[in-house]
């Protein structure tokens, strides 16, 4: 039985060719030397002799397109994940949330206390507490989306065929262009491909290895929503206290309990954002990073 599509062992030392699964194709590589990687994401392939016909296992890291569909989606080497290539850029889809289990915790987590905001504005009787619930059960629909949208990939066939090499997704994990090519930590545990010369787009997380070229926009997009959050937030606590001054208790703490709740959420979104700016962000210095 023939292998499954990868790169093996070319026959030349630090060269491995890829076979399509039923011959070896023009196309080559250098072979990572990770001695001073700091992070191994993907097992290291079985070595074969000169050009015999490796055994069988299962497609590595790549681009590959997806069976019965159009797409052009990452493939880490054990799934597929919510990342397309279209028009020459990698775009991740809409609403899509990793892991696939947090989505569905923090889902049913905001439902529930979108119920329970619910009772406490019908308790209360006054029409300004609606907005409180609605917040949550809104955002508890967009969680379970993601979910509901990750878990789909599951359905989705392994690669069968050979993977896309467009030069906008370059350099590739695992592509070498000097001494101390490796992973490095970027943030906490997040580690970033660095090719000896420069930093690549791809990330490792717990879960693989992810695609970031979309990162300094959704970088730009979060500060700028988390101050904007954050700035309404202040305001309605200051219209909230005048309310309760000028007009009545209720109306204004219904106006001052959603306005924290907005400046919290936008002042977590520009401190977690800054804090994690290189796992979406390109580093400005090489590793190891200060």
């Amino acid at each position: 039985m023939n292998a499954q599509p990868g790169w093996y062992d070319a026959g030349v030392p630090g060269q491995e060719r890829w076979w399509d699964g039923t011959q070896w194709t023009a196309h080559e590589r250098a072979v990572v030397v990770a001695a001073q990687a700091v992070q191994a994401v993907q097992a290291q392939q079985p070595v074969q002799a000169q050009y015999a016909a490796p055994v069988a296992q299962a497609a590595p890291m790549g681009w590959f397109p997806v069976v019965g569909t159009s797409d052009v989606r990452w493939w880490d080497g054990g799934g597929w994940t919510p990342y397309r290539l279209r028009d020459g850029k990698s775009r991740p889809d809409a609403f899509a949330i990793e892991p696939a289990s947090t989505g569905m915790t923090l889902g049913i987590l905001f439902i529930v206390l979108g119920f329970t905001q619910f009772n406490t504005y019908s308790l209360s009787g006054q029409p300004g507490l609606a907005i409180t619930p609605v917040l949550f059960l809104a955002s508890g629909v967009i969680w379970l989306i993601g979910s509901f949208r990750v878990s789909q990939l599951k359905k989705l066939s392994v690669p069968s065929t050979v993977p896309v090499f467009d030069p906008s997704t370059r350099p590739l994990p695992g592509e070498a262009e000097g001494a101390g090519a490796g992973w490095y930590p970027v943030a906490g545990r997040v580690t970033r491909w660095w090719t000896g010369t420069q930093w690549s787009h791809y990330v490792g997380q717990k879960f693989g290895v992810r695609p970031a070229h979309a990162g300094a926009r959704g970088y730009r997009v979060s500060m700028i929503a988390g101050w904007v959050l954050a700035g309404v937030g202040a305001l309605g606590v200051v219209l909230g206290i005048a309310m309760i001054a000028l007009l009545d208790r209720w109306v204004g703490v219904a106006v001052i309990i959603p306005a924290v709740i907005l400046g919290l959420a936008g002042g977590l979104i520009v401190l977690l954002t800054y804090i994690r700016r290189y796992t979406m962000i390109l580093p400005t210095q090489a590793p190891p990073l200060r």
